[in-house]
This record gives structure tokens, C-alpha cells and sequence, in this order.
């Protein structure tokens, strides 16, 4: 009895191994950002903020990290998402539009 229950034991201590440092994996990077945000908090009373520079008279797009109050930061927030999410459903209709023409496409090639 001892046998069979080692045999078993043995595949599936590999996938609790693999699940836990898959979920560690997960979680560590995300707790140790969500620390440095905290300890930045407390220290200074504002949240960083990851700030997009849109490009003016042909420079290039910058991602930077900027320190505001977190009322501030909220409304940015809010800015960026709707900026953001224009941008994504145009960029669906164009694809959308693409697959069907490939699809006409398709259709009339096999006709």
C-alpha cells in the first residue's frame, strides 16, 4: 500500500511544486510594486504615477514616473483611460474591417 500511495504522490507533488512557484511567481513581483508605491506613499503623501509624453513636433512617445496627490493621479487616470480606450475600439473597427475583407476575399476565391 505504501507503494502505490509514493507512486502517486510523486506526479503530483510535481504539479503542486509548479503551481506554487508559477503562483509565486504571480504574485511576488505585483506585492513588491505594490510595497514601493505604499512606502513612496507614506514618505512623501503622493502616489507615482506612470505618465505618457505624447509625441510634439516629431519627438518620440516617453513613458516616465511622476509623484502626485492621489486625487490628482485618480482624474489623470480617468484621462488616460478614456484617451486609451478610443484608441483600442478604433484600432477593433480597422481590424474588424480587415477580417472582413479577408473573409470576402476568401469567399469569392473558393466561388
Amino acid at each position: 500500500m505504501n507503494k502505490s500511495r509514493s507512486i502517486a504522490a510523486g506526479p503530483l507533488g510535481i504539479l503542486f511544486q509548479f503551481l506554487s512557484g508559477y503562483l509565486s511567481g504571480l504574485v511576488a513581483p505585483v506585492a513588491g510594486v505594490a510595497a514601493m508605491a505604499g512606502l513612496i506613499y507614506l514618505v512623501t503623501g503622493k502616489v507615482p504615477f506612470l505618465s505618457h509624453t505624447w509625441p510634439e513636433d516629431g519627438d518620440d512617445r516617453h513613458l516616465s514616473i511622476k509623484l502626485m496627490p492621489p486625487g490628482q493621479a485618480r482624474a489623470v487616470f480617468e484621462h488616460e483611460r478614456a484617451r486609451i480606450s478610443a484608441d483600442l475600439n478604433r484600432m477593433s473597427t480597422e481590424i474588424k474591417a480587415m477580417a472582413d475583407e479577408a473573409q470576402a476575399k476568401a469567399k469569392a476565391s473558393v466561388s
